[in-house]
């Protein structure tokens, strides 16, 4: 457990060092009603509708990449699936639903191309922070609710 922890902490030293483009790592946007988000709670789960782990690469409010999950012994990695430019413009009806950001955290990239590697193993990819607004209002962890992928509210920041 000590050697995983000084691994850890040296690939997170790593990737401070090296002067790349930093992008966000972040679940694909979810869309949840407003009513829900004021009543948000200690323990709460959010649905978000997906069956698989896929990720976003975000630069500002773009969308850079769409990435999958993969290992190389027993490192975690990501792989760039698809490039995108796509704008987080919220598409959904305003008065009902909010925009939600789930992110792990920020890589950097010498390169965004399809089938290019990036070392994730500095990032905890069971912690998420959320967004809406551009603003946090929560911390959780990934959880796993009849075969779908959810976010189990650890604490919320109003």
């Amino acid at each position: 457990m000590k050697h995983e922890t000084q691994a850890n902490r040296l690939a997170e030293m790593i990737q401070d060092r090296i002067h790349y483009p930093a992008y966000e790592l972040a679940l694909p946007l979810v869309e949840v009603r407003r009513s829900k988000l004021k009543k948000l709670e200690i323990d709460d789960v959010l649905l978000t509708g997906f069956d698989r782990l896929e990720c976003i690469l975000l630069e500002g409010s773009t969308v850079c990449a769409r990435t999958a999950f993969g290992y190389v012994g027993k490192r975690s990695i990501l792989e760039i699936v698809h490039l995108s430019d796509d704008s987080m413009e919220q598409q959904s009806d305003r008065k009902k639903y909010k925009t939600v950001k789930c992110s792990f955290g920020s890589v950097k990239s010498k390169v965004l191309e399809p089938k290019h590697i990036i070392d994730i193993a500095h990032i905890d990819l069971e912690k998420v922070t959320l967004f809406s607004e551009d603003k946090k209002i929560a911390e959780g962890v990934l959880v796993n609710v009849d075969a779908e992928i959810a976010i189990q509210i650890k604490k919320v920041i109003k």
